[in-house]
């Protein structure tokens, strides 16, 4: 498959593309539910927060480390990564909600990538999950993802920062906390800060990972009991 990496790039970040991940709020809903989130700023400043306190330090790192290890087809590694970030997910759904999009992005790169000689890691992965070895989450699904269509580290990462941006933004919006314009110059705000951090993460030790949004975990629980709810979380 001669495709440029960057056809690639565009089909995963795209809201189009089957992963589940576009119809999320990750707490959003019920921060703004209850009048925590009400305004453009609001949300800029919710998207910044968890990218500097939960997708820098554990989504991306696992990210990277999940990329590293399906290159080597390093499959020990690939289930040790995938079950440490599991169980770092704190609530319920936002455990489950990761494990279904990551087994349906690997389900739908396997079938579209069915011709690569690569695509054997992947397949070793999806037996892993069937067989309830490992829970199959989205930033290891997608680590094995990029590598598997040859997207380098740097770009992989600013395509998960952008795909996360671009979610809570479309998610601000259903909820009518923002307008479409408005959302468009969020995501042109957070342009440098996620171009910037592309540039300079750079794979840690899984031992090194962390999270920090206590705020944010504690309405994604009020939201697993909330009776009517647009979002999943």
């Amino acid at each position: 498959m001669s495709t440029s990496h960057e056809f690639f790039l565009m089909q995963l970040s795209d809201s189009f593309f089957p992963s589940g991940m576009f119809g999320l709020s990750n707490g959003l809903e019920s921060l703004a539910k209850h009048k925590k989130i009400k305004t453009d700023n609001d949300v800029l400043n919710f998207i910044e927060q968890q990218i500097e306190f939960q997708l820098i330090p554990c989504d991306c790192m696992i990210f990277l480390i999940a990329m590293d290890a399906a290159k080597n087809e390093n499959i020990e590694e690939l289930v040790e990564a995938d079950k440490k970030f599991y169980s770092m997910r704190l609530i319920r759904e936002a455990r489950n909600t990761s494990a279904r999009s990551g087994s349906q992005i690997l389900n739908c790169i396997i079938q579209m990538a069915s011709d690569k000689e690569e695509n054997r890691i992947a397949k070793q992965f999806q037996k892993k999950i069937s067989s309830n070895e490992t829970p199959g989450t989205y930033p290891v699904c997608l680590g094995i993802t990029a590598s598997l269509f040859g997207i380098p580290p740097e770009s992989g990462t600013r395509m998960m920062l952008y795909s996360f941006s671009q979610s809570i933004i479309a998610a601000a919006i259903r909820l009518g906390i923002i307008e479409h314009v408005s959302g468009q110059k969020i995501l042109t705000l957070l342009s440098s800060k996620i171009n910037n951090i592309s540039k300079n993460l750079k794979k840690e030790p899984l031992d090194n990972l962390w999270q920090l949004t206590p705020i944010t975990d504690i309405f994604q629980m009020i939201h697993e009991h909330d009776s009517s709810k647009m979002f999943i979380t």
